[in-house]
């Protein structure tokens, strides 16, 4: 066997008289080792084996990054490299107290104290007593994270924190040392995969020439995301071609490359509730379009919003005080519009501490905002008209209001509505 085994001051020493087993060999047959997960694999090794005391892994829903790190975890066991590794997987109901009480169980510790400060230093202070390395794996973290909370030391040469989440943003926040993200298979891998998951060359009963077209079709919709791969070639096993063919329309609507669209003005609302919804919305699986800030040029949207746009199943409409401030906003609620009439696309208004009756009348400071637009553009322009069109319309249209309260409760309310409808165009096992 192989060992590496790690000192404290972050070295070590490697002997090699066996080769080392593949990744699939710890997956049990969960994980596919394609060229492109090696290389992801091998990055992901060197990680855990170097002086940084930090990574994250960031990558879509459904690529693949749980099964990896649990493989990973499993063979970084067992050469030794770590002499514990606890694995905590955050959801939706997830927090301080539960993640606490995951570690300690691992760890066979008991809490002396109560409080969340004080159960972390208890944790904090058995991890540093621990006389080997240690990895602790939080597995789909949301932003804003600090392992530091929970009681895990982020700058100790005995314990090393790896971290998975959907998005490079949410990695940079975490302050990872070291971000490796985990693209799509490739169409090569993907078409592999979904082979193997539909047993599509085993089953004789089909015409290979009359199916064939129709499941790399199919394979190819799936985006190269492992699990929806998975999911759809198991679900289309030994099927009649016509739920092929049936499967084929879903994916096609269903897999937008956006699936949500969020509309908002980016100075109220970016770093507080549209911030939070774009997180749980990506944590609960949903393809969600934020723009980043970095799109804006010139006196007209760019084609890159104009795609997302289109590209989505439902657009999120978060009128907060300012909005009608923005041209921009304005151009994207003309387009959302658009979209809604031709696309049938999904628009939900969210009437952030706003009232829909003064965006309808264009009162208060959405009246002085569409005044000033009169002053620059004329009070005739097409374009301001577009823009009290879709503000008198959207204003309409049946939505949610906020003005007080938690706003978690009102975001997982919003993100329980649109799971509804996700669950109708989802693909149901017989």
């Amino acid at each position: 066997m192989e060992q590496n085994t790690k000192v404290p001051s972050g070295n070590y020493i490697q002997e090699s008289s066996t080769p080392i087993p593949s990744l699939e060999h710890f997956s049990s047959g969960n994980l596919m080792c394609f060229n492109s997960r090696e290389k992801i694999s091998d990055q992901l090794f060197v990680a855990l084996k170097d002086d940084s005391s930090m990574i994250g892994l960031y990558g879509s829903q459904g690529s693949g990054k749980t099964t990896l790190v649990e493989a990973m975890a499993k063979k970084v066991k067992y050469l030794e490299i770590f002499h514990e590794v606890l694995f905590v997987k955050v959801t939706q109901n997830s927090n301080i107290r539960t993640m606490q009480d995951e570690i300690a169980n691992s760890l066979n510790m008991k809490f002396d104290k109560n409080s969340e400060s004080g159960r972390a230093r208890e944790i904090f202070s058995t991890i540093e007593s621990m006389n080997c390395p240690i990895l602790v794996i939080f597995d789909n973290v949301p932003a804003k994270f600090d392992p530091e909370d929970i009681g895990i030391p982020c700058n100790s040469n005995r314990c090393k924190i790896l971290l998975t989440t959907c998005c490079q943003k949410d990695c940079d926040l975490l302050s990872g040392q070291r971000e490796i993200q985990l693209d799509p298979l490739s169409r090569l891998e993907a078409w592999s995969l979904f082979q193997k998951h539909s047993c599509f060359y085993d089953d004789e009963k089909y015409s290979r020439f009359d199916l064939l077209n129709v499941a790399y079709e199919v394979a190819l919709e799936c985006e190269g995301l492992p699990r929806t791969i998975k999911d759809v070639g198991s679900f289309l096993k030994s099927r009649p071609i016509e739920e092929w063919k049936t499967t084929l329309d879903i994916l096609k609507h269903s897999m937008a490359k956006w699936q949500i669209f969020l509309s908002f003005r980016g100075e109220d609302t970016r770093y507080s509730f549209t911030g939070y919804l774009y997180q749980a919305l990506s944590q609960a699986g949903f393809k969600t379009f934020m723009d980043d800030g970095g799109l804006h040029t010139g006196d007209q949207i760019s084609p890159s919003l104009v795609n997302a746009i289109e590209a989505s199943r439902l657009s999120i409409i978060v009128l907060s005080e300012n909005y009608a401030n923005s041209s921009w906003c304005l151009e994207e609620l003309v387009k959302i519009r658009e979209c809604m009439k031709l696309k049938n696309q999904l628009v939900w208004p969210i009437f952030y501490k706003v009232d829909p009756s003064d965006i309808r009348h264009l009162r208060k400071c959405y009246g002085k905002d569409m005044d000033r637009h009169e002053n620059n553009f004329g009070i005739n322009s097409e374009r301001v008209q577009k823009w009290r069109s879709a503000l008198f319309e959207v204003s309409n249209l049946s939505g949610k209001a906020y003005t007080t309260g938690y706003e978690y409760e009102f975001i997982q309310k919003i993100v329980e509505d649109a799971n509804r409808i996700k669950s109708r165009l989802q693909i149901r096992r017989a």
